[in-house]
């Protein structure tokens, strides 16, 4: 496999002078800019996930990243790169989902995910689940999740220049993780951080003993960033993140049961690396504009694999975009407004061609749309309003041409109808034009865009509700999704391999309720969580690729307490989801997904005053529960088997780290 720098000169030395030709003023103090905040303009339960969560619970892939939330699933089993994520029974690839800015939606190789990093090295993600609103950028049809990482003035405590952070863990089950960073301030200007991670699993087990083959990886993250305060009001700030993970693997890397006498499913090398830089620029009342963001970034995803006979071979999507946000004040009234671009293109390497023509092999497409967004305060309501409009372009392998635009309209009211309770409910749509293919169907057959083919388009009306009084929080709210127009593969006669066309329409009706208190140091949380999705009058099943799948209702418990004189803090976090009667692909008869329960625990202490030092204890899966969760590919009914990973057992982590 490919070695690549980890990290490459070329990027960083292409954004530093864009840095530095800026002209400015050097600041004579500090400053940290405030945002000014537009509500979205979706009533939805939207949350933040932030580091000192992730770094308790020793997050290492996605599904450590959202286990608390019960509207997310992820499935797929221990295996980083064969996990996907679920919103609302909704897959990922109907999400926006961003790195510091930077779009990665389309898919490489659909048993892998596009997106891959080291919790470690985030500072928050921000989920905004359902359809999402205007200035979410074109295409969310599910919702988007962005997340960001840490900087140097993340990682900076009070009066410090330079510093590091030194990092080393070891995991039971099984494998072992190190990380190092080092950042600092030059002057009061400039900020830069370098960070490297490395992490490596050997084949787990699950929670009857058994050691799961062909799972061990290894993955390599990188992080450099570069801040420069320009003036009191403006901020410029560039970033390269590298992610990579290597490992012999099933070729479907979901399923370790999968067997075809045509289609093989060996245990081969595979590799996947993305490669993303960002480029933003941050500025506040600057003359008659109260604010105005900017992002320009590039990302790259490769992925490769070598199959028994020695055929190396894989696919690559690069995706290039630019993001500019306005936002202005009238009066107590806010407004924002700015134009999306973005451009993939996608390829197939070393074409094999076994089964029929399959095209050049590469499709590009191209999205620029525009967005407003407001937010009115009358006394006790506040309206929001969004309308977008997105203009796409797509040529396929085929040379053939595709072209979509069309409005996505938004609007929400609250009403603050005391000091403690608000309720709101809202509307979003958004469409999505035709865009390209999975990469890796450049390769294997002729699967072919029908010509008819439409703009997939989502609607979501909710309605929620807030309540908080002392300590006590409450929250909830009721949804219904459709997705229209759905674009897949399936066969036809007119294609030796296939076609790709609109299938029919999804409706996900489903709620969300959560309660938290807090007393002192003492900290308790319950949330439940259920979704109903169905495609043309039948629940989703686990072969609804792209589209989504069934799982039970789901509870998610938590307890934390701090004790802050001895530098202690311990949690214990429950996931609870109900059995759940479907109808598995290939099979007429209903069959049961299991429900499961896994418990968590954590317990963090820093022995020092100065909280350099932090040990860390954290055991999943406490019981050693076996179990399949309900979002992995699991029974197919042509095979009559399961066909995906168990989850991991019991896995105690260690952990110390040292911050200087």
């Amino acid at each position: 496999m490919p070695q690549n720098p980890p990290l490459p000169l070329k990027v960083l030395t292409l954004l530093l002078p864009l840095c530095l030709a800026t002209e400015f003023s050097w600041a004579q103090d500090e400053t940290v800019l405030e945002p000014i905040e537009v509500s979205a303009s979706t009533p939805t339960q939207d949350g933040v996930i932030q580091r000192d969560d992730l770094i308790n619970r020793q997050a290492q892939n996605l599904r450590d990243i959202f286990v608390a939330d019960p509207e997310i699933s992820v499935g797929g089993g221990g295996n980083p790169i064969s996990q996907k994520m679920y919103i609302r029974s909704m897959e990922e690839s109907l999400l926006n989902l961003s790195v510091d800015g930077a779009l990665i939606n389309s898919k490489v190789y659909h048993h892998q995910s596009a997106l891959i990093l080291d919790p470690q090295l985030i500072k928050q993600v921000e989920v905004e689940k359902g359809t999402a609103s205007a200035s979410a950028g074109p295409g969310a049809l599910g919702g988007a999740i962005r997340y960001e990482t840490v900087s140097a003035l993340d990682m900076l405590r009070p009066g410090q220049q330079l510093g590091g952070m030194l990092t080393g863990s070891a995991f039971s089950n099984e494998g072992w993780r190190s990380s190092a960073s080092a950042y600092g301030k030059i002057g009061t200007q400039v900020d830069a951080l370098l960070s490297a991670t490395t992490m490596q699993t050997r084949d787990y087990q699950a929670g009857n003993g058994q050691t799961i083959a062909n799972t061990s990886t290894e993955q390599y993250n990188y992080l450099a960033k570069l801040g420069v305060q320009l003036t009191e009001q403006q901020r410029l700030s560039a970033s390269f993140q590298r992610s990579s993970d290597e490992g012999i693997r099933t070729a479907r890397a979901n399923m370790v049961g999968f067997a075809h006498p045509v289609l093989p499913n060996d245990a081969i090398p595979q590799s996947l690396a993305r490669d993303t830089a960002t480029l933003k620029y941050q500025g506040q009342q600057l003359g008659w504009l109260d604010g105005l963001d900017a992002t320009l970034y590039r990302s790259e995803v490769d992925s490769e694999r070598t199959s028994k006979t020695g055929r190396t071979w894989g696919e690559t999507l690069t995706t290039t975009g630019a993001d500019v946000l306005f936002k202005q004040a009238i009066s107590e009234h806010l407004l924002k407004y700015g134009l999306n671009w973005r451009e993939e293109k996608s390829a197939a390497n070393q074409i094999a061609n076994p089964f029929g023509l399959t095209g050049n092999g590469r499709e590009e497409m191209s999205v620029l749309g525009g967005f407003v967004e407001g937010e009115l305060h009358f006394n006790t309501i506040t309206l929001t309003g969004g309308l977008r409009y997105d203009d796409y372009s797509y040529t396929d392998n085929h040379q053939q041409q595709f072209n979509s635009d069309g409005l996505s309209p938004s609007a929400s009211v609250r009403w603050q109808a005391t000091d403690a309770l608000q309720l709101r409910a809202g509307y979003a749509k958004a469409l999505r034009g035709v865009g390209l293919k999975e990469a890796f169907m450049l390769d294997i057959a002729q699967w072919k865009n029908n010509r008819q083919i439409e703009a997939e388009e989502a609607d979501n009306s909710e309605l929620g509700f807030v309540y908080q009084q002392g300590g006590l929080s409450l929250n909830g709210n009721v949804y219904r999704q459709t997705i229209d127009n759905f674009i897949t593969t399936f066969s036809c006669p007119s294609s030796r391999g296939g076609c790709r066309g609109n299938l029919g329409s999804a409706t996900i009706d489903g709620y969300e309720l959560a309660a938290q208190y807090r007393w002192g140091d003492l900290s308790l949380g319950l949330s439940v969580a259920d979704s109903r999705p169905e495609l043309d009058g039948r629940k989703f099943n686990d072969g609804d690729l792209g589209l989504g799948v069934s799982t039970g209702r789901t509870w998610v418990s938590r307890l934390a307490y701090q004790l802050p004189a001895q530098g202690l803090e311990m949690g214990w976090l429950g996931r609870f989801v109900e059995s759940l009667d479907y109808q598995p692909i290939g099979t007429k008869t209903e069959q049961t997904k299991a429900g499961y329960g896994v418990h968590d625990v954590y317990i963090s202490w820093k022995p020092w005053a100065k909280e350099t030092l932090r040990l860390n204890l954290a055991v999943k899966n406490l019981f050693d529960q076996h179990y399949y969760d309900q979002a992995t590919y699991a029974y197919n009914g042509w095979q009559g088997k399961v066909l995906g990973y168990p989850e991991p057992g019991r896995d105690v982590r260690l952990e110390a780290s040292w911050q200087f």
